[in-house]
Protein backbone atom coordinates (compact mmCIF):
# COMPACT_ATOMS: atom_id res chain seq x y z
CA UNK A 1 0.00 0.00 0.00
CA UNK A 2 1.23 3.50 -0.82
CA UNK A 3 0.93 6.29 1.72
CA UNK A 4 1.69 10.00 1.54
CA UNK A 5 0.72 9.91 -2.11
CA UNK A 6 1.27 13.07 -4.13
CA UNK A 7 -0.07 13.45 -7.67
CA UNK A 8 0.82 16.35 -9.93
CA UNK A 9 -0.10 17.09 -13.51
CA UNK A 10 2.18 19.49 -15.31
CA UNK A 11 3.38 20.25 -18.81
CA UNK A 12 6.82 18.96 -19.68
CA UNK A 13 9.14 20.57 -22.19
CA UNK A 14 10.17 17.71 -24.47
CA UNK A 15 12.25 19.86 -26.80
CA UNK A 16 9.77 19.91 -29.67
CA UNK A 17 9.50 23.55 -30.72
CA UNK A 18 9.44 23.51 -34.53
CA UNK A 19 6.57 22.33 -36.75
CA UNK A 20 8.82 19.80 -38.51
CA UNK A 21 9.70 18.23 -35.16
CA UNK A 22 6.06 17.89 -34.13
CA UNK A 23 4.97 16.36 -37.42
CA UNK A 24 7.89 13.93 -37.37
CA UNK A 25 7.04 12.94 -33.80
CA UNK A 26 3.35 12.45 -34.53
CA UNK A 27 3.87 10.53 -37.77
CA UNK A 28 6.39 8.33 -35.99
CA UNK A 29 3.66 6.99 -33.70
CA UNK A 30 2.58 3.36 -34.30
CA UNK A 31 -1.01 4.15 -35.36
CA UNK A 32 0.33 5.92 -38.47
CA UNK A 33 2.74 3.19 -39.62
CA UNK A 34 0.35 1.13 -41.75
CA UNK A 35 -1.28 4.18 -43.30
CA UNK A 36 2.07 5.73 -44.21
CA UNK A 37 3.17 2.43 -45.75
CA UNK A 38 -0.02 2.29 -47.81
CA UNK A 39 0.30 5.81 -49.21
CA UNK A 40 4.00 5.37 -49.98
CA UNK A 41 7.02 7.60 -49.37
CA UNK A 42 6.18 10.32 -51.89
CA UNK A 43 2.65 10.91 -50.59
CA UNK A 44 3.87 10.58 -46.98
CA UNK A 45 6.45 13.30 -47.60
CA UNK A 46 3.82 15.52 -49.25
CA UNK A 47 1.45 14.97 -46.32
CA UNK A 48 4.24 15.88 -43.87
CA UNK A 49 5.00 19.06 -45.84
CA UNK A 50 1.33 20.08 -46.00
CA UNK A 51 0.69 19.47 -42.32
CA UNK A 52 3.89 21.28 -41.37
CA UNK A 53 2.80 24.29 -43.41
CA UNK A 54 -0.67 24.17 -41.85
CA UNK A 55 0.54 24.26 -38.24
CA UNK A 56 3.44 26.67 -38.73
CA UNK A 57 1.33 29.82 -38.04
CA UNK A 58 -0.03 28.47 -34.75
CA UNK A 59 2.81 26.24 -33.56
CA UNK A 60 3.86 26.58 -29.95
CA UNK A 61 6.37 24.36 -28.18
CA UNK A 62 4.82 20.95 -27.61
CA UNK A 63 4.54 20.39 -23.87
CA UNK A 64 2.42 17.34 -23.11
CA UNK A 65 0.82 17.17 -19.69
CA UNK A 66 2.41 14.39 -17.66
CA UNK A 67 1.05 12.89 -14.46
CA UNK A 68 3.67 12.49 -11.74
CA UNK A 69 2.88 10.11 -8.91
CA UNK A 70 4.98 9.76 -5.78
CA UNK A 71 4.42 7.89 -2.56
CA UNK A 72 6.05 5.57 -0.14
CA UNK A 73 5.16 2.13 1.04
CA UNK A 74 3.57 1.78 4.42
CA UNK A 75 5.85 0.27 7.06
Amino acid sequence: MLVDVVVQERPVDVGVAEPEQLISYRLGQPPFADWLDRIGPDQAAEFARATTDAIRPVMQPYQPVVVFLAGRTAT
